[in-house]
């Protein structure tokens, strides 16, 4: 294989991993409701402000950096909250950027477990949160070289309506990841690791 298609290949599985980590962890996280995922959302483009907020994480290793973001508007995660009885005190503004910064922090754990069931050691960041207006400082040029860069975005259709995932990739150095698949730790499914 030569080096571009070994670049593509490397691409196109971690875009498949992070769009797929997504949508099981947002299903697991949402009571096991079904969750789909939409690919390519026809109206929107990458790097366009789709909410009012992103929680996000870092997740990093020698070779790979992966900022991955999960774009919502609290009036839809209240709305889901309360459908499923939440006290009221849990339905501040406040309260639901906790909420969805959890939802980033899991879905990213999803990852470096995945990752981690090839020896791979991923760090991660504490959950942020940030407007969502701030997306238009995010620079999602693709690139190839010494350094492969890519962004990705999708939407995700579930008991919340509607929420965004997006991430920015960067791979710096000839680590072949095209083979990182989710098989070996989707029999772990469910169980949490407390570090």
């Amino acid at each position: 294989m030569d080096a571009q298609a070994a670049t593509q290949a490397n691409v196109d599985n971690l875009r498949e991993l992070l769009r797929n980590a997504s949508v099981i962890q947002a299903s697991q996280y949402f009571n096991g409701q079904p969750v789909q995922l939409v690919a390519s959302p026809p109206d929107h483009k990458l790097g366009q402000v789709l909410t009012r907020y992103i929680a996000m994480v870092l997740l990093t290793c020698n070779e790979l950096r992966i900022v991955f973001k999960v774009h919502f508007n609290p009036e839809q995660i209240r709305a889901y909250r309360q459908a499923c009885g939440a006290a009221a005190d849990d339905l501040s503004d406040k309260q639901l950027i906790d909420f969805m910064k959890e939802l980033s922090n899991q879905m990213g754990g999803r990852v470096c477990r995945i990752f981690d069931a090839h020896q791979i050691a991923l760090g991660m960041s504490v959950p942020l949160c940030t407007r969502g207006i701030y997306e238009i400082y995010a620079d999602y040029q693709a690139k190839s070289g010494a350094i492969t860069k890519f962004g990705d975005f999708w939407r995700l259709d579930g008991p919340f309506e509607t929420i965004y995932c997006s991430c920015f990739v960067e791979i710096m150095g000839k680590d072949d990841f095209s083979n990182i698949k989710a098989t070996d730790e989707v029999a772990e499914e469910g169980e949490l690791d407390f570090l």
